[in-house]
Order: C-alpha cells, then sequence, then structure tokens
C-alpha cells in the first residue's frame, strides 16, 4: 500500500474560511511565537529519561534551531497484527479513517482545501504493528496545520461515505495493485504471508478481501476507541518549532483516552520455524518471472547480533547498489536481471525506495533475498544462482579486506538514510520502540567493534539454504513446478563471452539441487482473499 499520501485541492474561499478558523480556534501561540525556534543543538533529543509518568505522552523531541519545518508524527501501537480473526485489514482502515476523512467539523474536501495552501498533507501509514499519522509544515503555518492535524485525530466524524471510499481504496490495494499491476509487490507481499502463515503478520496491512468485506463502520469506531490512546501513543515533533510547543500538542491529545498499553511483543507468538523448503508458483500472465525466498530470524535491531549480520546483507545484497555479490554476480556480470538484493528485515516498498523506511518496526524480523525480474527459461538458473551465492558466503564467509571495505562503505552510506528532518525523526522514533540508542549512531559505535571473525560466525548461525519458504511469480507455474520437482541441470546460453570466474561459478550453479519439499500453484485471483 503506498504509505504517504497526499492530496492537493485547489484554493477556495470556502478554504479561505476554514483556514481563518483553524488559526483562531486552535491557536498553540502569541502573535509572532512562531517567528524563532527552540534553541536546542541540532539533532538533540528530550524527554530521553524512559517511559513517560503514566497517563502521561511519551514524546520524542528533535529541535532544530535554524529549520524552516516542523514535522510531526504520531505513532500509534496498534497495526494488523490487531485485526481481529476475520475482520483483516480493520486497522488500515481505521488509520484512514482518521487521517484522510472528515472530522465532526468539517468535511474531508474542506480539509484538503483548507491544508492546500500551507503545501501540507496529513499522512497515514500502517504496518503490522503501528500506524503512524504524520505531516510537515512551515513553521508560519505551524498554529493552524496543527489545529487541522489534532482535530482528525480527536474528532474523527466516521462518515458513511469516507467508510465506503476508504474500503474501496483497500480493496483495489489488493485486487489491482497487488494482483494486476504490479508483479513485484505481489511477490514481495506473498512472501511475508508464506513466511508467517497462521500468525498475525500473516496477511497485508490492507487486509484481505474478505476480511474488508465484513468490516461494519461500527468495526471501526470501536477500534479506533480501543487503540487510539494516550497509552498507546508515542508523539514525535521536529524541526524549527517555538518553545512550549510540544507539551502544548501533548496537553491537546491528552483528549484523548488513556487506555492500556499492551506491548506488541506480547501480541506475538513465537518466530515460525521453517521447515524444508515450501514453493508457492503465484499462476499470472505476466511477461517476467519474480522470484523471493526467504524464512524468520530471531534478530532486530536490539540485538547485538543485527549489526554483524548488517555488514554480511551489504556485502550480499545492499538494497538498490551495485555493491552486493548478488547485484554484480547476476545482473553485472551475467546481464539476468535488474535488481538483485537481500534483506535481514522488512523493507518497505522496495521497488519505489532506495533507503529504509522509518517508522514499520517489526518485533519479529526475515531473512530474504529478491531476484527481479528474469524471463521464464533463466528463472530456474537463477533461483539456483541466489540459492548458490547465499551458500557460498556460509560456507567461505567474508575475506578481512571484504569486510573492512564493506564496514566502512556502510558506516557512510547509512548517514544518507536520515538526511530529511522527517527521516531523523522517524528513526528516532524507531529506536525509543525498539529501546535502543539511536539507530543511525548505533550503526558506526557497533560496526567499529566488529571483526571479520564476528561477522562470519553471525553468518553462520543465522544463514541457510535449507529451509525457507519462496514464492514465484510467473505465467508459466506449471512448467516451473516440473523444473523444481525434477531438478535437472539448467545451463546458461550467453550473448557474449563471460570471465572464468563465472563458468566456474555456473559449473556449481547449474546443477544444485533444491530439493523442494512442498510446492503449491496459486492462481493470481485467488491471492490476499481471505487468511
Amino acid at each position: 500500500m503506498n504509505r504517504s499520501r497526499t492530496f492537493r485541492r485547489s484554493w477556495t474561499p470556502a478554504a479561505s474560511a476554514l483556514l481563518a478558523v483553524a488559526l483562531v480556534a486552535g491557536a498553540f501561540f502569541a502573535p509572532g511565537a512562531t517567528a524563532r525556534a527552540a534553541a536546542h543543538p541540532m539533532h538533540q533529543m528530550k524527554a530521553d529519561d524512559g517511559m513517560a509518568p503514566k497517563g502521561a505522552i511519551e514524546t520524542v523531541e528533535l529541535p532544530s534551531a535554524g529549520s524552516p519545518l516542523v514535522a510531526v508524527r504520531l505513532m500509534f501501537k496498534t497495526g494488523s497484527v490487531d485485526d481481529p480473526q476475520g475482520k483483516e485489514g480493520l486497522a488500515a482502515l481505521t488509520g484512514l479513517m482518521v487521517a484522510q476523512a472528515a472530522t465532526e467539523q468539517h468535511s474531508y474536501g474542506e480539509l484538503l482545501d483548507a491544508l492546500y495552501p500551507m503545501a501540507a498533507s496529513i499522512d497515514v501509514s500502517t504496518d503490522r504493528e503501528v500506524t503512524v499519522i504524520s505531516g510537515e509544515t512551515h513553521i508560519d503555518n505551524l498554529d493552524a496545520y496543527t489545529a487541522l492535524l489534532t482535530e482528525a485525530v480527536l474528532h474523527p466524524a466516521f462518515a458513511q461515505s469516507d467508510f465506503e471510499r476508504n474500503k474501496d481504496q483497500l480493496h483495489s490495494y489488493l485486487t489491482t495493485t497487488l494482483r494486476a499491476a504490479n508483479d513485484e509487490l505481489l511477490g514481495l507481499e506473498a512472501l511475508q504471508d508464506e513466511i508467517f502463515q497462521h500468525h498475525p503478520y500473516g496477511h497485508p496491512e490492507a487486509g484481505t478481501v474478505q476480511g474488508l468485506a465484513s468490516i461494519t463502520l461500527d468495526d471501526v469506531r470501536s477500534f479506533y476507541k480501543q487503540h487510539y490512546t494516550r497509552a498507546n501513543l508515542l508523539l514525535g515533533v521536529a524541526g524549527g518549532y517555538p518553545q512550549g510547543y510540544p507539551a502544548k500538542l501533548q496537553q491537546t491529545l491528552a483528549a484523548l483516552p488513556e487506555g492500556r498499553m499492551v506491548a506488541e511483543a506480547a501480541k506475538l507468538p513465537p518466530l515460525p520455524d521453517a521447515k524444508g523448503r515450501s514453493f508457492t508458483l503465484i499462476q499470472k500472465n505476466t511477461a517476467s518471472v519474480g522470484i523471493h525466498f526467504g524464512y524468520a530470524i530471531p534478530v532486530t535491531r536490539a540485538d547485538a547480533d543485527y549489526y554483524p549480520l548488517m555488514v554480511a546483507n551489504s556485502y550480499l545484497g545492499e538494497h538498490r547498489t551495485f555493491n552486493g555479490v548478488l547485484m554484480n554476480q547476476l545482473r553485472g556480470k551475467r546481464g539476468l536481471n535488474y535488481g538483485d538484493y537481500s534483506y535481514i528485515e522488512y523493507y518497505d516498498n522496495p521497488p519505489r525506495t532506495s533507503r529504509p523506511t522509518p517508522n514499520v518496526p517489526r518485533h519479529q524480523q526475515y531473512f530474504s533475498v529478491w531476484i527481479r525480474p528474469v524471463v521464464p527459461k533463466t528463472a530456474h538458473f537463477a533461483l539456483r544462482a541466489g540459492l548458490y551465492y547465499v551458500d557460498r558466503l556460509v560456507q567461505k564467509g567474508m575475506t578481512e579486506q571484504q569486510f573492512e571495505l564493506t564496514r566502512d562503505y556502510l558506516i557512510n552510506y547509512s548517514k544518507l538514510w536520515a538526511q530529511s528532518l522527517s527521516a531523523r525523526l522517524g528513526i528516532h522514533m524507531d529506536s525509543r520502540y525498539y529501546g535502543m540508542p539511536y539507530w543511525i549512531d548505533e550503526i558506526e559505535t557497533r560496526l567499529r567493534a566488529l571483526t571479520v571473525d564476528d561477522v562470519n560466525a553471525a553468518v553462520r548461525k543465522y544463514l541457510q539454504t535449507q529451509n525457507y519458504q519462496a514464492v514465484v511469480v510467473t505465467k508459466t507455474a506449471k512448467q516451473m513446478a516440473i523444473d523444481l520437482l525434477q531438478d535437472e541441470p539448467s545451463p546458461m546460453e550467453y550473448n557474449s563471452e563471460v570471465d572464468d570466474q563465472v563458468k566456474a561459478d555456473d559449473a556449481g550453479i547449474v546443477d544444485l539441487q533444491v530439493d523442494p519439499t512442498a510446492i503449491r500453484i496459486v492462481p493470481v485471483g485467488e491471492m490476499f482473499e481471505t487468511h
């Protein structure tokens, strides 16, 4: 699901009136008070004394005195893991009914009209464990924007027309975007569902077709009342905001019910344990083949083993770079496809992003490989090649030179992930969620203390190719199933000469035994129908 949605409307006289009301009714400060930001050092975090007192709203502050922008993020600790059985999609639909719908005072169209001259929006993102309502505005518009944002969060109208529109949007995402329009997102979502079968993570955050159909407006009202509480809220504020702004915002949001927080980790069953090599072949009329495989791992950013695995993963398949072995070997040297990546945690919307997206934290993660896209005749070879290079890393490890080069690259590259004000705030909030220091700083601290032996030990501990779930999106699912079951050699024919190392590796790839333990073929029209 597109996680950041920005809407624009043309400016109307009605918008002028609404904006004036917002400025008067929602004014946070005396005239001119927003002209200067709180004089705090860049990137400093306040309210870092642990959890907020009972009943108070836990807040991350990131003042930046020179910034003309202010970013606000409301992270509610509720996501698709809280969807009731048979009503999958309720968390996402509730988020849309809060952030992209009418309030008790104004229609949704009026809200969009008021936001347009500010060049601002109220965005919403629902993932497995959290729902984030966020926005960014110029400091000159801070009072008016904050009034509209808090109005949306505190006083949703739950109008029937908005309910039908937002439900249709989620349904369209499942049936049009995933099933029909975007093969890459289809495979990526399907892999998560397979890895986390019979688990709260085991359906898209958008829900399922049948789950959405069963949701009523009363379900949304009830979900909002239960989960949109102070206890579930982590508030984040960043930028050139004036002194007192976070406290005033906390005071306004104190109108939310206190609620009772249940730790997200406590909602989760034990980590799924992959057994054997299970393949789900999605039959779809598409020109290319998308290949995905992976399995759950008991490691998150809060764990020490995450950091040596991070180095190994960057060496193997750093997203959207040519630094990874997979990218260099499959695309660079063989010309098989466009991209070949690996991951040690959920990576949000990788077809459209080049850096990790903040505010999709999870207490259970997974290792995966993504081979995108290949022609049908080379699909079997490409799958074998992906498995081959993962296994080679496990068997041979990294050399000292490879380790040092990758570590130094990753220390510097990771700093680019926090270039924007909003991204820095999001990463600080994720770090608070995981109960750890600021992630970007933690990367440098941890990586500088690592040795190549640490990395290779972590690889041997967590990476393997014996037990995994695999998803293949292809128009030749039956033939792919036959090829997998027969496990005959799949030699490559190149259009140009390849070097001797490629030929030597190919000798070990072409007859690598995949040995699937289970294969099922699913027509694309049945995907995401039910949990």
